[in-house]
């Protein structure tokens, strides 16, 4: 034994242990490494999730007859891994502002399930055809767009209505009016869900009599083939004054000018519409189809 160093000599008969400086330059040596293969492969994860990404949107461009690629998203928590097995839980594609007849700001929304794409297929770029599960279609028209339509109205007073507002209430709501005195419930909670028809209350203002007047038509939203039919079933006016109350037969002559179609185009990747939704500041129509094969002419 050497004084001041606890190292053992082989004479001892002991194993001689070795220095610590050196097992901590092992570790530290190590550590680096570890981070180092960790960061190429988050930037393996991340540059193959966007060349995929970059194929469907692509395709799905061709698919939707695009003017420009709509965003795609790959979900789950490493796509490699995905990759490695050929199969994508969830991916998603957003395209946003898309013109569709009078309609200018049209929203089309997929979620494509068990999206299969091979390694070798993606690895080598002759990705030709992406078959998938099932897809949930959807387009969305923003208030904006609802506005657009009215606007084409024969009647002075709703082609000049401004702000419109839409928002979801139950087909009940639509049916009945609130009596005097009582507490109006939230009704975003009480809307009815997604299904083939849905309560809409669809607000704006106008100048009645020389008031800023805001007009507020309970409708019911339902499907006629691809379009969206409203069909208004009673109407609320209020002002700074107070609520004015129309009689039942006065609204049944006016009801009929808030009656209109609207046209948002087919759903992506022609999944055929079922149902309806109302949601704050925009309707819905939204469908299934399963087994597709994305980019498939």
């Amino acid at each position: 034994m050497t004084g001041g160093n606890t190292t053992m000599t082989a004479h001892s008969g002991r194993p001689i242990a070795p220095p610590k400086r050196r097992r901590s330059k092992a570790v530290r040596r190590l550590v680096i490494t570890l981070v180092v293969l960790l960061g190429l492969l988050v930037a393996a994860d991340f540059g193959a999730a966007a060349f995929f990404e970059h194929e469907v949107s692509k395709r799905a461009q061709q698919q939707f007859d695009l003017r420009d690629h709509p965003d795609v998203k790959v979900g789950g928590f490493s796509f490699l891994a995905q990759a490695v097995s050929g199969e994508y839980d969830l991916v998603t594609v957003d395209a946003k502002g898309v013109p569709v007849n009078t309609l200018r700001d049209v929203e089309v929304h997929a979620d494509l399930k068990g999206v299969q794409a091979p390694l070798s297929d993606l690895v080598s770029g002759s990705i030709t055809g992406v078959p998938v599960r099932e897809v949930v279609g959807e387009v969305r028209v923003k208030a904006a767009d609802v506005s657009r339509a009215m606007s084409l109205n024969e009647n002075q007073v709703i082609r000049s209505l401004t702000d419109l507002k839409i928002d979801p209430v139950s087909e009940k709501t639509v049916a009945t009016a609130p009596a005097d005195g009582s507490e109006t419930e939230d009704e975003s909670e009480l809307a009815d869900a997604e299904g083939s028809t849905a309560g809409v209350r669809l607000c704006g203002t106008a100048e009645i009599a020389g008031k800023s007047t805001e007009l507020c038509v309970f409708s019911i939203i339902s499907l006629d083939e691809r379009r969206i039919a409203v069909s208004p079933k009673r109407m609320e006016l209020r002002n700074a004054d107070s609520d004015v109350k129309l009689p039942p037969t006065i609204q049944q002559k006016i009801l009929p000018f808030f009656t209109f179609q609207l046209d948002p185009g087919d759903l992506p990747f022609a999944v055929t519409p079922t149902s309806v939704k109302v949601e704050t500041g925009r309707l819905s129509v939204r469908g299934k189809a399963t087994d597709l094969v994305l980019g498939k002419s």
